[in-house]
């Protein structure tokens, strides 16, 4: 029989939850489809159906140490299975999002980034940014030099200054954040775990084993080409920013400049530039089609996921424009088309910490506690175990 506790709901928590992407939360009747549609779920205390009757219940603390909504991967084959209609999958990832506001330094910034109102000056920051810098540069000259010179259309020296200072102010701070998340998952005296826990750095490298390769992803049933698009994106990204490094190197350290832009070429460099984006690209586009063709599957969109989409699409997608404007010879338009693929770039950097984009770094967490503690790990219970926590199925409303 379940142990009862006292539950403090916090009403304003859920209607935020709601107004995150969870409209539909109040639909759930406590069937636990979810919970049995789910190949990736733990079987002690499974997710989301528990997920589910916090956020009803308005259990703030609960869900905000919560690592289950990151072992969530989003295939929605709860949501599609569930009869009432309540999108357990969509529940979740507005919890996944009030992690990164919740966790967010600096606070403010969480909160920019997730606001609709707040669009224009979200963007505007970084578009100012640039606009200034290339004001200072040439006084918005993008008729020349000739043949195309970014370091002479914007010195390099300025690009590596504020670009870098962005890269460590977002590394820094989703650090930070990261730190928050992983001490409140101690917090969490419902997550039934097996372990006494591990060292990070080993449970880190067992996470990064099942990320890399995304293995979970192809558990997923409803939505399993989100296996293939996360993989090629993922992948793509990484191939990007090697490439990113490797150019910076030869031009900081080795004083190389960077090889022949004019074509396609067979320098292995570009060769591997030119790959990534195009996996890059096709990975998103898949995303993008699935949220506008079949949003049932692919998980209902919120403001939240088209911002990130918008910033990263944006991103690949003027890189991949102004090198083939190159080709093609426009001087003028490979210039205009560099400096909105810079803008990208730094709200790229710039929010990395407190978009979608930290998810990333928050599932990697998640993994690597669940790793550490067995809390991911499928294995029969014994028949003698005694839970150590208190159940939440059965709260009962303080006073």
């Amino acid at each position: 029989m379940a142990t009862e506790f006292i539950a403090e709901p916090d009403l304003q928590f859920t209607k935020d939850l709601i107004k995150a992407g969870g409209a539909d939360v109040k639909k759930c009747f406590q069937c636990a489809t979810c919970s049995v549609a789910c190949a990736i779920a733990p079987d002690n205390s499974p997710f989301p159906r528990k997920e589910m009757i916090w956020a009803q219940w308005g259990l703030k603390d609960r869900l905000m140490s919560d690592p289950d909504v990151w072992l969530c991967h989003q295939c929605n084959d709860c949501s599609t299975l569930c009869p009432r209609g309540a999108y357990p999958g969509d529940l979740l990832k507005a919890v996944r999002k009030m992690h990164i506001q919740n966790n967010s330094w600096p606070s403010f910034l969480g909160s920019l980034v997730g606001e609709p109102a707040l669009f224009v000056l979200t963007l505007g920051i970084p578009v100012v940014i640039v606009l200034l810098l290339v004001y200072f540069s040439n006084g918005f000259n993008f008729s020349g030099p000739s043949p195309i010179d970014y370091g002479a259309f914007i010195p390099y020296i300025a690009i590596q200054i504020i670009y870098t200072l962005t890269l460590v102010f977002a590394v820094v701070s989703l650090l930070i954040s990261l730190k928050r998340y992983w001490n409140s998952l101690g917090s969490n005296n419902v997550i039934e775990i097996r372990g006494h826990g591990r060292g990070f750095i080993p449970s880190f490298i067992e996470a990064l084993k099942e990320i890399l390769p995304h293995t979970t992803f192809k558990e997923c049933a409803a939505n399993n080409i989100r296996y293939a698009a996360h993989l090629l994106t993922f992948w793509g990204m990484i191939g990007l920013l090697v490439t990113t490094a490797i150019v910076a190197f030869n031009i900081d350290i080795l004083h190389l400049k960077p090889p022949s832009q004019n074509g396609p070429g067979t320098v292995p460099i570009k060769i591997l530039g030119n790959v990534s984006a195009i996996a890059f690209v096709v990975g998103l586009a898949i995303m993008v089609i699935r949220r506008l063709t079949v949003p049932d599957q692919a998980g209902r969109s919120s403001y939240f996921d088209w911002f990130f989409l918008f910033v990263i699409c944006g991103t690949g997608l003027t890189g991949v424009l102004t090198q083939l404007i190159r080709w093609a010879g426009s001087v003028p338009g490979t210039y205009f088309l560099y400096m909105i693929h810079l803008m990208f770039v730094l709200t790229l950097l710039l929010y990395l910490p407190f978009s979608k984009f930290a998810h990333l770094g928050y599932r990697t967490v998640a993994i690597a506690w669940g790793k550490s503690y067995g809390r991911n790990m499928t294995v029969p219970t014994a028949p003698n175990y005694a839970p150590a926590h208190p159940s939440a199925e059965e709260p009962t409303e303080k006073g």
